[in-house]
């Protein structure tokens, strides 16, 4: 029996989830951009502050809520269908109003700089953890669990592994370049679920592959 070079090479998989909090990132760097304009230009602080008002506060939404695909239709709708009413009305919102009026003021661009670069660092050296020491790595015998700097693992037979995917959050999936939470059952029952697991479409694909090669090794001896 012939395998092609890409199957040849799926020998192993690592499988990690990304950390509790990840979805909050495009505020952090939309916090970070704002505040570099704001340093270029001190006139804008309020305006700069509305718009990273509105970035958190969709980011927030978004963490708090889970967005299935009917749900996010449904949405669509009802926002369409709110803009055309505003403009058949002919009804304007001035978000700048509130801020002259002393509602919601400035902030300084400092804070700004601040908060995106402390929570991207943060973001950063999480995942470099996740990467390093909490992961899940499947190869052609066997499910190996590691967790802890201590390199501490834990070893089930690959045969007969269960895989499920679960994508709940269509914009969170879409913030987290398509990821979702997969499921790992392994064959005396235990399950590991692993939460944001970046691409999650291709690493279903990936290990049904390499389970499906293994299946056909053990079949022909």
């Amino acid at each position: 029996m012939t395998e092609n070079k890409s199957t040849l090479k799926l020998e192993k998989i690592k499988i990690y989830g990304l950390p509790k909090g990840s979805v909050m990132w495009p505020s952090a760097l939309g916090s970070l951009i704002l505040g570099i304009i704001g340093n270029l230009n001190s006139d804008l602080p309020v305006s700069l502050t509305m718009i990273f008002l509105i970035i958190f506060s969709i980011n927030l939404l978004i963490l708090f809520f889970d967005f299935s695909r009917g749900a996010v239709v449904g949405l669509t709708g009802l926002v369409f269908g709110v803009l055309g009413v505003l403009y058949g009305l002919d009804i304007s919102v001035s978000f700048t109003d509130y801020l002259d009026n002393g509602v919601v003021e400035g902030a300084p661009s400092e804070f700004f700089v601040f908060y995106g670069s402390i929570f991207l660092v943060l973001l950063f050296f999480a995942i470099i953890f996740r990467r390093s020491f909490e992961y899940f790595e499947l190869n052609s015998n066997e499910l190996v669990k590691k967790h802890g700097i201590l390199g501490d693992s834990q070893r089930y037979n690959a045969p007969n592994l269960q895989i499920k995917k679960h994508i709940n959050d269509v914009f969170e999936s879409l913030l987290l370049f398509g990821s979702g939470d997969l499921v790992l059952i392994t064959s005396d029952g235990q399950e590991f679920h692993i939460n944001n697991v970046i691409r999650i479409n291709r690493l279903e694909r990936n290990i049904r592959k390499l389970l499906s090669r293994l299946d056909v090794e053990i079949s022909t001896d």
